[in-house]
Parts: C-alpha cells; structure tokens; sequence
C-alpha cells in the first residue's frame, strides 16, 4: 500500500527539519548547547555558548532545510504544476519547522524555530519577505537587545508585511494562515523568554544596541 504523497511530503520535510545543526555541530565539537546557556539547540544559544563562527554555521544549516523542504521535497513525491502546490509547500513548511524545535533524532529538543521558518519564507514568498521580516528582527535586536522579544516581533510582523505591504497572493488562505501561525509559534517557542523578560532576567546583546540607557 503506497502512503499518500501528502503524508510523503509531511514526513520526509520532518525528517530534514530534525537535523538539528546545533547539534550535529556540536558533537563534532564534542559538547552538546543543549547543556549550556538557555538549552537551546538553536543559533542564538550558539552564539552565546559556542562563538560567531559556530553560531554562523547553525544559521546556515537551519535556514537551508527550511528552504530545501518547501523547495525541493514536494517536487519528490508529486508534480508541481498541481492547482493545491501552495497547500503542498505551506505542508512542507509546516513539518520541517516542526521537526526543527523537536527533532525526533535528538530526543524532541530542538531550537526556537526561527531561523528555519526564515528558509521557508524565502521559499514560500516573494524574497522581499524575508528580507523585510529580517529588517524587523535586526532593527529589534538594536534597539531592546533582546534577540527572543526581536524573534517575537519579526514573526508578528509576516501577516502585516503579507496584507498591508507586499500583499502577495493575498486572498489565499492558506498563506493567510501560515503567517498567523508564525507569528503564533514564535511567541510559543519563546515563552520562557518572555518570562525571563518580565522577570528581567534575560540576556541582552548589550554590544549591539543603539540606546544605551535601554540596557536593564
């Protein structure tokens, strides 16, 4: 009995999404980020606990999978000329995010999902989204320090860019809902940071702001 090519997009996207490179680097380094700073496995941790380079290499990792599920993957398992292709990738992203914060390899802790909902943005949408939900990331970054409360406001703003700026597609309501579940997912995926930010205990790129009298 043949699976559906669906579930074959599903599955297979997963699978790429799991492949933590937070952690598969680390082991080669021979230590595990999960263990260190805020337990992530993602590329902010990294950068705090491991270094640019190392954090660099993440963010490489991460952001391709992204891209490569929405990409590639459907193109796998079924033809891409289909009426529903958006459904399709919007699938693939969907998993490949998933399989980012809990990757079945590596015992379903993963990282926030940020950098790999970035990948499927640039597959997903015109580059203008990306590159302007990018822009709101690092313009939040300048200005709190905070790089989960930048993570927030970067993922808020896709269903703004979607219905007030770029517009694309507009009446398909499968994008429609794939921006609210960023924006969603991201304040999920962060909810300790935002604890920490109440309790005003997070860390803060302090380097990097603008305001220096913002600094806690």
């Amino acid at each position: 009995m043949s699976l559906p090519p669906e579930l074959l997009v599903f599955l297979s996207s997963y699978l790429i999404g799991s492949i933590s490179g937070g952690v598969i680097i680390g082991k080669i380094k021979k230590i595990d980020i999960r263990n260190m700073g805020s337990k992530s496995a993602g590329a902010t941790n990294a950068l705090r606990t491991m270094g640019f380079t190392f954090a660099l290499i993440v963010v490489l990792i991460d952001v391709y999978k992204g891209y490569f599920s929405v990409q590639y993957v459907p193109s796998f398992f079924m033809a891409t000329n289909v009426e529903d292709i958006t459904y399709i990738k919007l699938l693939a992203a969907f998993a490949s995010i998933l399989g980012h914060v809990y990757p079945i390899f590596f015992k379903f802790k993963g990282g926030k999902g940020v950098g790999t909902s970035l990948g499927t943005l640039f597959a997903i949408f015109p580059m203008s989204y990306a590159l302007i939900a990018l822009g709101i990331w690092l313009l939040m970054l300048i200005l709190s320090g905070y790089v989960g409360f930048s993570s927030i406001m970067a993922g808020a703003s896709i269903p703004i860019i979607h219905n007030f700026l770029i517009k694309y597609d507009i009446d398909n309501f499968y994008l429609q809902l794939f921006g609210i579940f960023i924006g969603l997912f991201f304040a999920f995926t962060h909810r300790e940071n935002i604890k920490r930010m109440i309790a005003k205990e997070e860390n803060q790129f302090k380097k990097i702001m603008l305001f220096k009298f913002l600094k806690k």
